[in-house]
């Protein structure tokens, strides 16, 4: 499609529509299920409707008979709703078995497996194949060794069943199993405080708090973490770095939710309170939760978007060196963050680059990252010559045709 003959991209065109129909962002986003700040990053081009499903839903309370005038792309280019991922029946089952099937292992054992699990999943390139076939094996052992021992036994395990449900829920949330996420945040939480241990209280309200997040509640993920952070400061700073880093993971957290909602002061206040933390820690990894200098710049230039401050985001983003994080997650998703405002500027050949890095690091994640999928759609209704060859290999490899 040429940009010259149809220079009007799909959030400008969902725009013009709501406006004629005469609905305000707020109406228009409770009028089909969605958070205002979903609604506007539809709108600004920041993200694009997920699936055919939001599509439809879209067309409907705006009055749009015609899915193609809505979007501005023909229907080979629009999202399709994907399927269930392979490793959710076999996740599903285990997180809702009535009872634990094995017989329960002990501490030590429990908690090298769930250690050799969250390793495997931040660090592999090929995470989900790896990590899929492990987990409902580990959430049997975690529930057998919680009811079957006692003791400082049972308070061990009860910690290395909280790291596990840290991971599931990331795990779930990743392959789109939004209830599964929800439930072990709730089971994370839980364990958390059998555990009487600070850290794990704050680690679980930030897991909490992602959920919260990915759904769209920003002001219930600023209130679980705004508790947290109270809780361990109430006698003041505190003096364990492993609860001083979790204390910094809180508050980038808040920072990305007050982005969301346009308080770029009160983004801005959390993210300096989290930078003085990580100049105290350096970067580190406790509770599998990335803490530091390296990370907290990551969510500058995650905010800096979240804010529509593009040319932000690519000036902070660029200056990040991104390979000093352990996480191959949050080196996809900075590369990916780039590539949106660089796709944004319409400097098509950087966000390219951007992508072709991210799938690079972990071409498992390209598949079912639903922004660089966006991306990829955005980009190739404005293809030319020079981008064709790199844009359509990203197309295949994420998955659209």
């Amino acid at each position: 499609m040429d940009p010259d003959t149809d220079p009007m991209p799909p959030g400008r065109r969902i725009k013009m529509y709501r406006r004629r129909r005469g609905l305000t962002q707020d109406a228009a986003a409770a009028l089909i299920g969605k958070s205002v700040g979903c609604w506007r990053k539809w709108e600004s081009g920041e993200r694009s409707p997920g699936s055919l499903a939001d599509w439809l839903e879209i067309a409907r309370v705006l009055g749009v008979r015609d899915l193609e005038r809505l979007t501005g792309l023909p229907m080979g280019l629009l999202p399709d709703d994907p399927a269930e991922h392979e490793s959710v029946p076999a996740l599903r089952a285990a997180m809702l078995a009535y009872r634990p099937t094995v017989d329960p292992p002990d501490a030590a054992e429990l908690r090298t497996a769930v250690h050799l699990a969250w390793a495997t999943w931040h660090q592999s390139p090929h995470r989900y194949t790896h990590t899929a076939p492990v987990l409902p094996g580990l959430i049997h052992a975690a529930r057998a060794a919680v009811a079957g021992l006692d003791g400082q036994e049972r308070r061990e395990a009860q910690r290395a069943t909280a790291d596990l449900y840290l991971l599931v829920r990331s795990y779930a949330k990743r392959v789109g199993a939004n209830d599964l996420a929800a439930i072990a945040a709730d089971r994370a939480l839980t364990a958390a405080y059998e555990t009487d241990d600070p850290a794990y209280r704050a680690s679980a309200a930030w897991n909490l708090g992602q959920v919260l997040s990915n759904r769209g509640h920003a002001e219930q993920a600023i209130d679980v973490c705004t508790e947290a952070i109270a809780d361990i400061t109430s006698g003041g700073l505190p003096g364990d770095p492993v609860v001083l880093s979790t204390l910094g993971g809180l508050h980038l957290l808040t920072a990305i939710q007050h982005a969301r909602l346009r308080d770029e002061r009160r983004a801005r206040d959390m993210l300096d309170a989290a930078d003085r933390i990580a100049a105290r820690t350096g970067d580190t990894t406790h509770h599998w939760l990335f803490f530091g200098p390296t990370n907290t710049a990551i969510h500058r230039t995650a905010a800096a978007l979240e804010l529509s401050r593009h040319g932000e985001t690519i000036r902070v983003g660029e200056r990040v060196d991104v390979t000093a994080s352990p996480s191959v997650e949050r080196r996809h998703s900075h590369y990916t963050h780039l590539a949106r405002a660089y796709a944004s500027r319409r400097e098509d050949l950087a966000a390219i680059t951007m992508l072709l890095r991210a799938d690079r690091d972990v071409p498992e994640e390209s598949r079912l990252n639903l922004l660089m999928r966006s991306i990829v759609r955005e980009l190739l209704t404005r293809e030319t010559p020079t981008t064709r060859a790199d844009l359509r290999l990203l197309a295949g490899r994420v998955g659209i045709a």
